[in-house]
């Protein structure tokens, strides 16, 4: 995954020159209002309807087809607000930066908007409630094939997902070996790849649509905590409906309940808690390994919830060791 590295400043020359290029309008303000982990979001008003919309540019090559594919996807069947796509850009040489122009949604997100953690109890069930119900109607829609939207070619999930892991891991062998990935981080990544066939031992029936990204700073809210549009989808595709639930736990997830909430809902397997604890650490470490940035606090924090799964499972060996 190649990433072009700019400026904001010149992030926003380019998405002012794609909105008037491609809409032939003047815009009137922009300002930028989210850094995201592949590119730059900002707000902009212009002189006809829609006055305001959202163009989102990615430093990453594909990244904005993609995303405006699986925006159109989800949205075609969802009991909440996804964003409209307006239109996407592919960059030129006057204008490098790819740009997607999609619907402004009302609400601000359920992460930064710390104010949200104080609402009551029955406000955040509520949205708890809300959340799994919008996920699990998602994971009713299922695809006769495994994986990424637009090449959904495997029979199982694990004829996918098993090589991804493989690749994950090995990389992990390697930044280790150069200083840069915690030893003790790849040491319950090891252990939980010896116990790949043991944690992933029931069978995945169906390939489930899946938003790929859906934590809290994807969820969208007002003042009361009424979920109003779900927004940021990345690597949607045809799934382990289970694949999803980890990002429930990520940031403040856990104080909203979301995971307790979908299992209590949902049917899930048996294996559940420790394969979402495995895709968790897996998932971080390669959102390293292909950013080269890294959200240090929850590291130790999904190894310490593999750990605590594979001793439950009785696959840790031996007694433990300080970390």
């Amino acid at each position: 995954m190649k990433e072009q590295k700019y400026s904001k400043a010149q992030a926003e020359r380019y998405a002012r020159a794609a909105l008037e290029k491609t809409l032939s309008r003047t815009v009137k303000t922009i300002r930028c209002i989210g850094c995201g982990s592949y590119g730059v979001v900002f707000e902009a008003t212009t002189d006809k309807t829609p006055r305001t919309v959202i163009m989102k540019g990615f430093s990453v090559s594909g990244a904005c087809e993609r995303e405006a594919a699986e925006l159109r996807l989800l949205g075609q069947d969802s009991v909440v607000k996804v964003p409209e796509v307006y239109f996407t850009f592919a960059g030129t040489q006057d204008c490098p930066m790819d740009f997607l122009c999609m619907e402004k949604v009302r609400g601000t997100n359920s992460f930064t908007d710390f104010k949200k953690l104080l609402r009551p109890k029955r406000e955040k069930a509520a949205f708890a409630q809300t959340v799994a119900a919008a996920a699990h109607h998602w994971h009713t829609q299922t695809n006769g094939k495994f994986g990424p939207i637009g090449s959904a070619v495997y029979d199982t999930w694990l004829d996918y997902y098993r090589p991804v892991a493989a690749g994950i891991l090995e990389e992990a062998r390697r930044m280790a070996q150069k200083g840069r990935f915690e030893k003790y981080a790849l040491a319950v990544m090891e252990r939980g790849w010896e116990a790949f066939d043991t944690i992933f031992s029931e069978p995945v029936e169906k390939a489930c649509l899946i938003h790929g990204d859906l934590h809290v700073m994807n969820i969208m809210s007002d003042n009361k905590l009424r979920v109003t549009a779900v927004i940021d989808p990345q690597d949607s595709m045809w799934a382990d409906p289970e694949y999803e639930l980890f990002q429930f736990r990520n940031m403040t997830g856990d104080l909203f309940g979301l995971y307790r909430t979908y299992k209590e809902k949902y049917p899930v397997s048996a294996s559940c808690d420790i394969k979402i604890a495995f895709y968790a650490l897996y998932h971080e470490a390669d959102f390293y390994f292909k950013t080269d940035r890294r959200t240090h606090e929850y590291l130790p924090v999904f190894v310490l919830r593999m750990k605590k799964e594979l001793r439950r499972a009785g696959l840790w060996p031996g007694p433990e060791k300080n970390t």
